[in-house]
C-alpha cells in the first residue's frame, strides 16, 4: 500500500475530529506561535505582532470558494508550492463542497493542515448582500468593540505611597500612573472597507490623574480594497514588508524553528496597523495599484518617535513604548522619523521581481549614536536611502526567493533560499545571507542570528520528513559568522545552531513530540584583572510532549531540560507541565488551564513555557530558580454580541522572597495577574 492513501486515511480521521470546531472557537492556530515561540529565536515584538495578526484572522475566516493568492499568502505557515497547490485544486474542483478536500492536495501535510483550518470555510461563491455599495456600508457592516485590562494584585516598589518630599527629591523612583493595563479597540468591516482605532496604556503609565488625561498612545487605520485599478489603500497607521526583509519589514520574522519552511516565506506587502502596539508601524498614506501582472506600492508616513536625543542628535531610538517615569517621558516623541518610497513588482505564474526604493529623513536632527567599538558602523546621517532586488521563481514542486540590497553608501546585504518539495513526504530547504558589517536599513528585518541586518554571514538548510505513517523528522543546522564586533563580543566571531524533532502520532488524537536543540556562541568573560577574553558558551534544550484530544478534553505533558556550559560554569534547569482544555461548547464556553514547576540554576538556564491567553494577547514568559507556575483562562459567550475573556496566573517561588528588580519589585514569593477582555459584535 502506497504512502498517500495512509496519510489519507489518517488525515480524514482527524479531520472528523477537528471538523466540530472549525470557525466555532477553534484554536489549533495556537500551535503555530507556541512551536515558534518555543525555539526562542523571534522576538517578542515579532510574535505579538503574529499573534495579533492571527487572532484576527481566525475571526474573520477566509471562504475557500473565494479565496485568493493574497489572502492566502498573509498565513506564514503556507510555502508558495502550498498555495499554489491550493489555488489550482480549487480552481479545478471549484466551488468546494467541504472541508475535508483539503486532504486531497497535495503537498498539504497534517500538520499544515491542522493550522489552516480555523482560517478557512467552504461557503458560497456569491455573497449574500449583493455587490459593493457605498449606501449599505452602514447596513451591512459589522462592528466589534473590545476592552482590555490587565493588573497585579501584589504592590510594586513603583507605586508604594510615599510623600511629595521623597518624590519630589527622586522622582524617577515612582511612577506616573495606575498600576493597571487598560486597551480599547474599535473595528467596522464591510467587504473592502475595513476602519478601526485603538488606545492603549500600560501599567505605571497615568491615564486620568494630574499627571495626564486619556490613553498614552493611539493607533487609527482605515483601509479600502479592490476599487478598480486601487488594489489597496491604507490612511493612517500600516504596516510594510517587500521582498525577503533586507530593506523594508516591519511585520512578524519567524526566525529558525522546527517548521523549517518558514525561511522561505516573506509576508509581503501593506498590513493594517489598528492595534495597540507601539512599535514597528508607520503613521500617513500606503496604496497599491494594480495593472494586470504589475503592482505598484507607494507610501509616505510622517511619525514622531520616543528618543534619547537632544537639540542636534538622536543618540538611540526608545522601542518600548513605556512612559512611566518623568525620564521617560523626556524621551517622548523627542524624534521626527519622515518616510516615502515605493515598491515596483511584476508577477506572473511563476515568476516575482520586485524593486524597492525606501528614503527617509531625521527631521532637522541627525541620528548618532554614542561611539563604541562595536557599533562604529551604525548609521550615523541625517537622512539615508536604500534600495533592492527581490525575485523568485516557483513550480509544483521548486520555490527559489531571494533579495539583495544596496545603501546609500554601496553597502550591501544579500539572502537568497531554495525549497524543494521532491515528494510530498519530503520538504527540503537551504538558504544562505551575507550582509556587510556596514550595511545599515533602519526599517530592515530578515532571517539571521541577531535582530539585525548586518555584519552576518550564514549558511541554513533543514529537512522535514514523513518517512513513515504517523512520523515526522524535521531538523536544521545553521552556521553564521559575525566579521565584526557586535555588543557583548569584542572581536569577530561565529556560531552554530541546530535542531533535531521527532513527532509520531500512534492515534488520530495522540502525538508525541521529543526535541533537541543545540546553540553555541561566543561572549565576552571578564576575568579577575578586569580585561575581557572571548570564550564560546554553549546552550542545549530538551522537550518531551504528548498532547492528547478527545471530544470536549485537551490535555498536555511537556517536559523541558536545559543546559547551559562555559568555561567557568554549568548551569541546568527542568520544569515539567501540566496543560487541559475543557470545551462542552466549543461557540459558547472553553476553559484552559495549566500547573507547572520549574527548577533552574540561574537565568542562563532559564526555561521559557508557552501559555495560553485571551483573544489578541501573547504570552511566553520565562522562569528561573524554584517554583510553581499555574493559570486558568476562560472563554464565556455570554450573548451572541458579548464574549468575554479572563485569565488569572500566579507564580510561587520556593527559593526566595523578592521579585522582580528595580521598580518592578514585588515583596514576596507570590506574583498573581488576572486579564479580562470584553468583546461585543453588532
Amino acid at each position: 500500500m502506497s504512502m498517500k492513501p495512509i496519510f489519507s486515511i489518517i488525515l480524514l480521521f482527524i479531520l472528523s475530529e477537528l471538523n466540530a470546531q472549525i470557525n466555532s472557537g477553534n484554536t489549533e492556530w495556537m500551535q503555530y506561535p507556541e512551536e515558534l515561540s518555543a525555539s526562542g529565536e523571534s522576538g517578542t515584538n515579532d510574535m505579538e505582532l503574529l499573534f495579533d495578526e492571527l487572532s484576527h484572522l481566525s475571526e474573520h475566516p477566509f471562504n475557500l470558494n473565494t479565496v485568493t493568492r493574497k489572502d492566502l499568502e498573509r498565513l506564514p505557515f503556507l510555502t508558495d508550492i502550498q498555495i499554489e497547490n491550493l489555488l489550482y485544486y480549487i480552481y479545478k474542483y471549484s466551488p468546494l463542497a467541504d472541508i475535508y478536500e483539503l486532504k486531497n492536495v497535495d503537498a498539504l501535510d497534517l500538520q499544515t493542515i491542522t493550522y489552516l483550518l480555523p482560517f478557512v470555510y467552504v461557503g458560497d461563491t456569491v455573497q449574500s448582500d449583493g455587490d459593493f455599495r457605498w449606501k449599505n456600508i452602514f447596513r451591512y457592516g459589522k462592528q466589534e468593540v473590545m476592552i482590555r485590562s490587565d493588573y497585579t494584585f501584589q504592590e510594586k516598589a513603583g507605586y508604594q505611597k510615599t510623600s511629595p518630599e521623597e518624590i519630589a527629591a527622586s522622582p524617577n523612583k515612582h511612577y506616573l500612573g495606575e498600576p493597571y493595563y487598560l486597551s480599547l479597540r474599535y473595528g467596522f468591516t464591510y467587504k473592502d472597507v475595513q476602519w478601526g482605532f485603538a488606545g492603549e496604556k500600560d501599567a505605571g503609565e497615568a491615564f486620568w490623574n494630574r499627571n495626564h488625561k486619556g490613553f498614552d498612545h493611539y493607533a487609527f487605520n482605515f483601509n479600502l480594497k479592490n476599487r478598480g485599478v486601487l488594489e489597496n489603500l491604507h490612511v493612517g497607521d500600516y504596516r510594510l514588508s517587500f521582498g525577503l526583509g533586507l530593506v523594508m519589514n516591519t511585520n512578524f520574522s519567524t526566525g529558525k524553528t522546527s517548521l523549517i519552511t518558514g525561511v522561505n516565506s516573506s509576508n509581503e506587502g501593506i498590513k493594517r496597523h489598528a492595534s495597540p502596539g507601539e512599535t514597528d508601524f508607520f503613521r500617513g498614506l500606503a496604496g497599491a495599484l494594480k495593472f494586470r501582472d504589475f503592482q505598484i506600492n507607494l507610501f509616505c508616513s510622517h511619525r514622531k518617535q520616543d528618543a534619547n536625543a537632544d537639540s542636534t542628535f538622536i543618540y538611540t531610538f526608545k522601542t518600548d513604548g513605556y512612559n512611566r517615569v518623568p525620564n521617560d517621558v523626556n524621551k517622548r516623541r523627542t524624534a521626527t522619523v519622515n518616510m516615502g518610497g515605493s515598491h515596483i513588482r511584476w508577477r506572473n505564474e511563476a515568476l516575482n521581481i520586485g524593486l524597492t526604493f525606501v528614503y527617509y529623513t531625521f527631521g532637522d536632527k541627525q541620528l548618532n549614536p554614542k561611539p563604541q567599538p562595536y557599533n562604529l558602523f551604525y548609521l550615523r546621517e541625517k537622512s539615508h536611502f536604500n534600495t533592492s532586488l527581490n525575485y523568485g521563481f516557483r513550480t509544483k514542486r521548486l520555490s527559489f526567493k531571494g533579495e539583495t540590497a544596496l545603501d546609500v553608501n554601496g553597502k550591501w546585504a544579500t539572502v537568497n533560499s531554495l525549497l524543494l518539495n521532491p515528494a510530498s513526504s519530503v520538504n527540503l530547504v537551504f538558504s544562505c545571507r551575507h550582509y556587510a558589517r556596514d550595511y545599515n536599513a533602519l526599517y530592515g528585518k530578515a532571517f539571521s542570528e541577531t535582530s539585525q541586518v548586518r555584519n552576518e554571514t550564514g549558511f541554513y538548510t533543514g529537512v522535514k520528513l514523513r518517512p513513515f505513517a504517523r512520523w515526522e523528522l524535521s531538523a536544521y543546522a545553521d552556521y553564521f559568522r559575525f566579521p565584526w564586533l557586535r555588543y557583548g563580543v569584542n572581536s569577530p566571531s561565529s556560531g552554530v545552531d541546530g535542531l533535531v524533532q521527532i513527532v509520531y502520532s500512534p492515534k488520530e488524537n495522540l502525538q508525541m513530540q521529543l526535541r533537541y536543540k543545540y546553540k553555541e556562541k561566543e561572549e565576552n568573560v571578564k576575568e579577575t584583572t578586569g580585561d575581557y577574553v572571548i570564550l564560546p558558551y554553549r546552550q542545549q534544550r530538551g522537550q518531551f510532549r504528548i498532547d492528547y484530544r478527545r471530544e470536549i478534553w485537551e490535555l498536555k505533558m511537556q517536559a523541558d531540560y536545559t543546559v547551559y556550559t562555559d568555561d567557568r560554569q554549568l548551569q541546568s534547569g527542568w520544569s515539567l507541565t501540566q496543560t487541559f482544555g475543557f470545551s462542552p461548547d466549543k461557540s459558547k464556553f472553553r476553559v484552559d488551564g495549566s500547573l507547572g514547576y520549574f527548577h533552574t540554576n540561574n537565568w542562563d538556564s532559564r526555561i521559557g513555557i508557552y501559555e495560553k491567553n485571551i483573544l489578541y494577547a501573547f504570552s511566553y514568559p520565562s522562569f528561573y530558580g524554584e517554583g510553581l507556575r499555574l493559570y486558568t483562562v476562560v472563554k464565556w459567550k455570554i450573548a451572541p454580541p458579548l464574549t468575554i475573556y479572563l485569565k488569572l496566573a500566579n507564580t510561587r517561588y520556593f527559593d526566595r522572597d523578592e521579585i522582580g528588580s528595580d521598580l518592578e519589585v514585588i515583596q514576596g514569593r507570590d506574583k498573581t495577574d488576572a486579564s479580562c477582555l470584553l468583546k461585543y459584535k453588532f
